[in-house]
């Protein structure tokens, strides 16, 4: 602590962008300061903190205590972060009879005016909305935040605290920061809401991709992708354009060796395969529209630190919170229009009908 000096945005604004840079160092503080602000209003609501202190010593919590002891802002705080840890939304928690036994995180402590998260709450809250943080990073990254060297001068700035084993504290310093930078709960919220509606396109686009690798897993090279893109942005028969620019394309894909093109069997095989084609190249196009909005705090051709994101955000600048909400609303539909029609699909289906049209040419030859 004698080395302590305090952090500065103005002074110190690379060194927290830098430190702000590593994802598991940046949701540790960032859901540090939440917790201290949106949780626990920073101490300074006293009839906020009185519910969340009645409710919190409770032997048991029922959802007739909730309704008692809490308010609907605090409930649903408590559901969204994963402090209430058997409940997803408020929905749920409606549907509930009023002995419903409500399950939580260990109790976050305040101890002399001082908000003090232990590990077994902070790391599940984080790792529930960022599934790739693992318990070994974030431990190296609790280490590294404990005393970062200053760039400025030869002391040491540390951005939390651990007070006794695995319980920590946001340092005073750094929740001011972050304070005056805007919303980072609603920046999170944001980013939270991107990273679920991506993941979920990656299920649908990883879902396409294994339909039409049972055709064959050569249409899934990445070089071949781009000739099918090129295909259908030229509005050439795919097959056909595939057959001049693909070496050693299987005899299948050659529509010249096809006799009878009206026969059902091709029909179908041949109509189920340029769909899934066209599927994919749509779902790709989506993928790199993602990626822009991404590209808004991540990424190598990230637009704003994270920092600047925040405020970005907080205030609407450039209509941002706007577009972000505009594009997701727009490709969430096209994404529900494309998925609807994939769901016609089954794996065994597309294999028998692949198996059908072999034996379709192989009683034609």
């Amino acid at each position: 602590m004698e080395q302590y000096k305090q952090l500065s945005i103005e002074v110190d604004k690379n060194l927290i962008n830098k430190v702000f840079e590593n994802v598991e160092m940046r949701y540790i503080l960032l859901y540090l300061y939440i917790i201290r602000n949106d949780v626990l209003k920073n101490l300074s609501d006293e009839s906020w903190l009185n519910s969340f202190k009645r409710l919190i010593n409770l032997d048991e919590i029922l959802k007739s205590d909730l309704e008692l002891y809490s308010n609907k802002e605090l409930t649903e705080i408590l559901i969204d972060l994963g402090i209430i840890k058997n409940l997803r939304s408020m929905k749920e928690l409606e549907k509930k009879e009023d002995d419903f036994l409500i399950k939580i995180l260990e109790p976050i402590r305040i101890e002399e005016n001082k908000i003090i998260v232990p590990e077994n709450t902070l790391f599940p809250i984080i790792s529930k909305k960022f599934t790739f943080l693992t318990k070994r990073n974030f431990h190296y990254a609790i280490s590294r935040l404990k005393g970062i060297m200053c760039e400025n001068s030869d002391v040491i700035h540390p951005f939390l605290f651990e007070i006794g084993k695995e319980l920590y504290l946001l340092a005073d310093d750094l929740y001011e920061i972050l304070d005056d930078l805007g919303n980072p709960y609603q920046t999170i919220k944001v980013e939270t809401t991107i990273s679920e509606f991506y993941n979920r396109f990656k299920e649908l686009l990883e879902k396409v991709s294994s339909f039409i690798e049972l055709y064959d897993p050569l249409l899934n090279k990445k070089s071949n992708i781009r000739i099918i893109k090129e295909a259908i942005d030229n509005n050439k028969v795919i097959l056909e354009y595939m057959q001049e620019n693909v070496k050693k394309l299987p005899a299948k894909f050659d529509l010249e060796e096809v006799t009878d093109k009206e026969n059902e069997i091709f029909k179908k095989w041949h109509l189920i395969l340029i769909n899934l084609l066209k599927k994919r190249n749509r779902l790709n196009e989506i993928d790199e529209e993602l990626s822009k909005i991404k590209n808004y705090y991540s990424g190598k051709r990230k637009k704003y630190t994270y920092l600047e994101f925040i405020t970005k955000i907080s205030y609407n600048e450039d209509n941002i919170l706007n577009q972000i909400k505009d594009k997701l609303i727009e490709l969430r539909e096209e994404l529900v229009n494309i998925k609807k029609e994939v769901s016609k699909f089954e794996k065994n289906e597309i294999k028998l009908l692949n198996l059908d049209y072999e034996r379709y040419r192989i009683i034609n030859e």
